[in-house]
């Protein structure tokens, strides 16, 4: 049993296919099938249920996974140690983030850290938040900034910043008449919400999972009248008056900032919140733990 046969079995099992592992690896199937069968030849295990759309792993299977998953991850936690050895604070860092990001968060702490840090290269992987979580788990990246919530329980991870969600109304909404004061702050009760045509991103999207929440506390269900995966879109739409949205208020274009936009109630509001992710239990490159440590203490500064 070599560390290749049990790259080629993980492989097997995540794409639940022998052909399709086959292409993913770029390596003849029958190859790849010779290994399978030399693989549970030497384990005496039954890994894998032959079925006409692919293979399922049996019981034994699942065990042998997670055995293989645990022996990969230690040889790639020792091949960083042994780079640390020869390069101390150089080498590569992956980083993941979010599109939305670009502009509002790498400024405040990506030219400070390479000025500091010449002898590392940061290379920049843009991804959803759920694609980032995935790249993590699949030590695709190194590290990643994403949105809560954080799906997975396979990740450690921190607060970096939060934002606040905002309303956006339409110019004709009047929502004056829901304009209240609270502890000397002006916020819009989120009953103006109950009716009012919305955009918003997808449900799928850790800014839309934060509006349902906000939803969910407010005990209302959205009229929502068209969704785009970009912010960007939802504050193009919102400055014609297509509809009502909510957005990040850190966000907001200059446009949208001067027509005007609302808080909401803290009892309801939920933060926007970006967190500094990395994969659970593995070791953390020297260079990896300098951006880690960096990015800690610009932790609410922005």
């Amino acid at each position: 049993m070599t560390i290749k046969d049990l790259e080629y079995f993980s492989a097997i099992a995540e794409c639940g296919s022998i052909t399709r592992a086959a292409a993913a690896l770029f390596i003849a199937q029958p190859a790849l099938s010779q290994c399978l069968q030399k693989l549970e030849k030497e384990t005496g295990l039954q890994l894998f249920v032959r079925e006409s759309r692919g293979v399922t792993l049996t019981s034994q299977g699942e065990c042998f996974l997670h055995f293989a998953r645990n022996v990969l991850r230690e040889q790639e936690d020792m091949k960083q140690r042994m780079q640390d050895v020869e390069n101390g604070e150089k080498g590569q860092i992956r980083l993941g983030f979010t599109g939305s990001q670009a502009a509002y968060v790498l400024p405040h702490f990506l030219p400070e850290f390479q000025s500091s840090h010449p002898g590392v290269s940061i290379a920049l992987v843009e991804a959803t938040s759920d694609e980032i979580e995935g790249k993590l788990l699949r030590r695709e990246v190194d590290l990643g900034i994403l949105h809560l919530p954080v799906l997975s329980q396979g990740l450690d991870w921190f607060e970096l910043s939060r934002d606040e969600m905002v309303v956006v109304p339409r110019s004709t909404a009047a929502p004056e008449a829901f304009v209240r004061r609270k502890n000397g702050r002006i916020y819009l009760d989120a009953e103006f919400l109950r009716t009012e045509p919305l955009i918003l991103t997808p449900p799928e999207q850790r800014s839309r999972m934060v509006c349902d929440q906000i939803f969910a506390n407010a005990g209302l269900v959205p009229q929502i009248k068209q969704t785009s995966r970009n912010l960007s879109t939802l504050d193009a739409l919102a400055q014609v008056d297509y509809a009502t949205t909510l957005m990040p208020e850190k966000q907001l274009s200059a446009p949208l900032r001067q027509r005007g936009y609302y808080p909401l109630d803290p009892a309801v509001s939920v933060p926007y919140t970006f967190v500094v992710a990395t994969l659970k239990g593995s070791y953390l490159p020297i260079a990896v733990q300098s951006l880690q440590k960096s990015l800690l203490e610009k932790q609410y500064t922005f």
